[in-house]
């Protein structure tokens, strides 16, 4: 996993990856730029965008798909 976190005291961003096992000896982290323990996780929201290949609406192009199949 790449768990995000940000100083609070230079604003500094930065990353660290471990595995979810590992994060209790990193979530103490200080800042790599200025040494302040006052650093925060950051909880980015994730994105999923459907293209080509996905169902985008998954109900009714799917009823589609199967009316297809089954020759009606």
């Amino acid at each position: 996993m790449i768990y995000e976190f940000k100083c609070e005291a230079c604003n500094h961003e930065f990353e660290i990856q471990c595995m979810v096992s590992e994060y209790d000896k990193y979530k103490k982290q200080s800042c790599p730029k200025c040494k302040s323990k006052k650093v925060n996780r950051v909880i980015t929201p994730v994105s999923i965008s459907f293209g080509r290949g996905f169902f985008k609406d998954g109900y009714d192009s799917a009823k589609n798909l199967t009316s297809n199949q089954n020759g009606e």
